[in-house]
């Protein structure tokens, strides 16, 4: 029931985190907030640090939760966040629900654990769920308080709201599978952060806009982007946690609640942005659906 209960905060504290940087990005158009999300966690986490013991030294083990930072941090973060941008929170949310179909598969193959015909019968709900919202696309009005999106940058966000649960999927395996060895939810989620931090950072560099990054974030700061990392911050600690109590593949299940608390939140925050239209509402009751057949595994 703990795990349960951290999985679920977890999707709710992302969707939280979601919600906060789009409403930063209004300001920030080149910026989808990556930068200061990773910077915030690893500033909070690094101070958690100092209060918690350190387990023994793995250097398979932290090798793998940096790993995971990079994938899941950095890769699906960014994916996320750039879905947001393009195709609005609800829908990009919509998406993420299908974190526990990748997380599943990789678990399988990855921690061995154990997956049944129920857990693909899941998995064909939840994707039939997000065909669902994809085969829509064209047909649906832009939200209001929306600058009238192309075709291709659509497309585009679909895209990258598909990547983004891949990728954290990919990375929830790769967490559960390094704290294994390096038992530490805050030090664990901190070697990640640290990790993404420095891939972006070293991205930026070979671009030759790192300085006006780190400018753009700490001299003009987005109280709504830095919202959005200590929402993240606590995310990625209820997450680690529930590693825990549950497998991998579990926990990206109740990451799909995310879809559900985004739904909430957006319409109650973002009514003039979020069209909580019939196909918005029947794609995301259907993967959540599918995310319950796949929780009778419990």
């Amino acid at each position: 029931m703990i795990g349960i209960l951290l999985g679920s905060l977890a999707g709710l504290c992302f969707a939280i985190g979601s919600l906060a940087a789009r409403i930063g990005m209004r300001t920030r158009d080149p910026d989808d907030g990556v930068f200061m999300s990773n910077l915030l966690n690893v500033g909070l986490l690094g101070v958690a640090g100092l209060f918690v013991s350190r387990p023994d030294w793995s250097t398979a083990g932290l090798a793998a939760l940096a790993g995971a930072g990079i994938v899941g941090n950095f890769g699906g973060r960014f994916s996320s966040m750039r879905a947001v941008r393009y195709v609005g929170t609800t829908r990009s949310a919509a998406f993420s629900t299908g974190t526990p179909v990748v997380a599943a598969a990789f678990g399988w193959l990855i921690l061995g654990e154990s997956l049944r015909v129920i857990d693909v019968i899941g998995g064909a709900v939840v994707m039939a769920g997000l065909l669902i919202q994809i085969g829509a696309h064209s047909r649906a009005a832009p939200p209001k308080g929306r600058e009238v999106a192309t075709e291709a940058s659509t497309l585009r966000g679909y895209f990258y709201a598909a990547l983004g649960p891949a990728l954290l999927g990919l990375a929830f395996v790769i967490r559960k599978w390094g704290i294994r060895s390096f038992d530490s939810a805050v030090l664990g989620a901190l070697v990640g952060s640290v990790a993404a931090l420095l891939v972006i950072g070293i991205i930026d560099t070979s671009k030759g806009r790192l300085r006006q990054r780190v400018a753009d974030n700490l001299r003009h700061v987005s109280w709504w982007l830095v919202g959005a990392g200590v929402a993240t911050t606590l995310a990625l600690l209820f997450q680690f946690a529930a590693f825990k109590f549950l497998p991998a593949w579990v926990v990206g299940t109740l990451f799909g609640t995310k879809g559900l608390w985004a739904l909430i939140l957006g319409y109650l925050f973002l009514q003039e942005e979020e069209r909580i239209d019939r196909t918005v509402i029947a794609s995301i009751t259907i993967v959540t659906i599918g995310v319950a057949i796949i929780g009778l595994h419990l």
